[in-house]
């Protein structure tokens, strides 16, 4: 491909493969900030802004307009989502700028991605960053569960397995994102026509369940309904991949990582992770829990009578102030101030009771927290932008893609699921990697995409 491509093409080919060099070395920087050397937000930033530049001085020096920029409503949205927090922070005088910069560096980070994904390798390269950084993420997980941690702890979460993260919330989120991209591309390694790679599949299928292993061990159980989610939507398109190809895949390579899977699991099952009010809890218990967001069983659940009170404070904020929210950043200072007009709330006597009522930064839901500070204005434009791009990226699925594809979405799929729980838009690694996906995903599917080699 690149031997018939003319001078000028295979200098922009070029350019794009250092950008995805680029992104992708500066997303594995960021995930594996560890808290006691760096913080992980500056070196976002930083790393957020030199792509950014990158980008800028090789559009203009190098790449005329063509496609593979993103459809015009979805900049429509960005710019209408970017202006709706700033209208809140102007009538709120809420300029908190670690409320304001991540969904400016979104936009910037989904701008840079639609780049990427003109190059096949490019967005590879992004991938592979990834899965690196997730690999080494979650072998440090490891380490720190059978305590030979590398590095000093600086968390407020002794008992827990974080990783290089200050919290296993966080760890969770970055393997329920890997782990679609390392799934997808060992399902493409088992559809090939010729024989299965045996060195080239046993890397990739180790990923997966060292990945899966820290997913266990983080025992987030929002993380790990997002990755059945990213998981069943990778394997339902290299299904549908197979069927119009009529292709049948590679069965011993699939049944031993199934097996193996299942022999993870069984291995870390009575292993404990963490404390709770009746005493230390295993990975079993954890597993065993995942249903207990709905039902008797979310009356006696702590962690998710917790989450339903810092929803129901959003969701009071939102009726306050529908079309602006509350202002960015406001969420806690007037979270307290719902907490006390909720006192008679038996949820809130109870954990007050308990000890186990506090005010975070966030509601633990990305579109609750969205309508409590920025309302239906900084709320709907967000929603549409990221809904209509997946939404065309899913029938992009259904017509037929490849493994990169399958990854990304799965991997923003992931974040999607995880965002109904947690605020994974407000973490440096699993929102880089949302909106930097999410970009290559649109030039994947537009006119043009990946002609570059």
């Amino acid at each position: 491909m690149k031997d018939r491509l003319n001078p000028a093409q295979k200098q922009r080919s070029s350019a794009v493969i250092r950008l995805g060099q680029g992104a992708g070395f500066c997303l594995f920087v960021v995930i594996l900030a560890h808290p006691a050397v760096a913080d992980r937000n500056l070196v976002a930033v930083l790393s957020g802004i030199t792509v950014l530049l990158a980008t800028v001085w090789l559009t203009a020096r190098q790449w005329p307009p063509g496609p593979g920029r993103g459809p015009v409503v979805g900049w429509l949205l960005a710019a209408a989502w970017l202006g709706a927090l700033f209208s809140s922070a102007a009538v709120h005088g809420s300029w908190h700028l670690q409320a304001l910069l991540p969904p400016v560096l979104s936009v910037c980070l989904l701008w840079i991605g639609t780049h990427v994904g003109r190059s096949r390798r490019a967005a590879r390269t992004v991938l592979l960053f990834l899965l690196a950084a997730a690999v080494a993420a979650a072998l440090h997980a490891i380490l720190q569960h059978v305590g030979l941690d590398p590095l000093p702890r600086v968390d407020e979460f002794p008992r827990r397995v974080v990783g290089p993260f200050l919290n296993p919330n966080h760890l969770g989120s970055l393997a329920a994102l890997a782990l679609p991209v390392a799934l997808s591309g060992f399902l493409s390694l088992c559809s090939r026509d010729g024989a299965f790679p045996s060195r080239t599949g046993s890397a990739v299928g180790a990923a997966v369940l060292v990945i899966y292993s820290s997913l266990l061990l983080a025992g987030s159980r929002g993380a790990i309904w997002a990755a059945i989610i990213g998981g069943g939507v990778v394997t339902c398109g290299a299904i549908r991949a197979l069927h119009r190809q009529s292709r049948r895949p590679a069965w011993i390579p699939l049944l031993l990582l199934a097996a193996s899977l299942a022999g993870v699991t069984q291995l870390l099952q009575e292993r404990p992770i963490m404390e709770g009010p009746q005493g230390e809890v295993s990975v079993g218990q954890r597993l065993q829990a995942l249903s207990n967001m709905t039902g008797e069983a979310s009356k006696s659940d702590l962690t998710v009578l917790h989450r339903k009170i810092l929803w129901q404070a959003a969701w009071n904020m939102f009726a306050r102030n529908p079309v602006l929210g509350v202002g960015p950043g406001r969420y806690p200072s007037t979270g307290e101030q719902m907490l006390v007009e909720m006192a008679e709330d038996p949820r809130v006597a109870l954990l007050s009771r308990l000890q186990r009522l506090d005010m975070p930064r966030f509601a633990h839901n990305e579109w609750l927290h969205s309508l409590a500070e920025s309302g239906l204005a900084g709320t709907i434009p967000w929603s549409l932008l990221a809904g209509l791009l997946l939404a065309a990226a899913l029938a992009s699925e259904w017509t037929g893609s490849d493994a990169i594809h399958r990854g990304a979405l799965g991997a923003c799929c992931a974040v999607l699921t995880h965002s109904l729980v947690s605020y994974p838009m407000y973490l440096p690694a699993s929102a880089g990697c949302f909106w930097l996906l999410l970009g290559i995903l649109v030039s994947t599917r537009s006119a043009g995409a990946l002609n570059l080699s």
